[in-house]
């Protein structure tokens, strides 16, 4: 299975690696922030909400951004949990 790299600090919409008709997630789009040192590897594309678990299972910040929700104020959000998670 492909991998996605995601680096340490580093916040990532899923939304192109998302299989919809698979899937079956109760939201529009998924958001991951790696809050850890070192970089993540993460299994894509998606086709479960248990894949997203396992994410964050390894440490990683998942959101959903339902309908209505604004992609620019949650990326930015989760830009702030990550850094203040780094900064510690």
């Amino acid at each position: 299975m492909p991998k996605i790299v995601v680096e340490s600090g580093m916040v990532l919409n899923l939304g192109g690696f998302i299989v919809e008709k698979k899937a079956k997630l109760p939201c529009v789009d998924v958001i991951v922030g790696n809050p850890l040192p070192e970089d993540m590897k993460l299994d894509a594309p998606v086709y479960s909400e248990e894949m997203l678990r396992e994410y964050e299972r390894q440490g990683m910040f998942v959101e959903y951004l339902r309908d209505g929700e604004s992609l620019k104020e949650k990326l930015e959000g989760m830009k702030k949990r990550v850094d203040e998670k780094l900064k510690g």
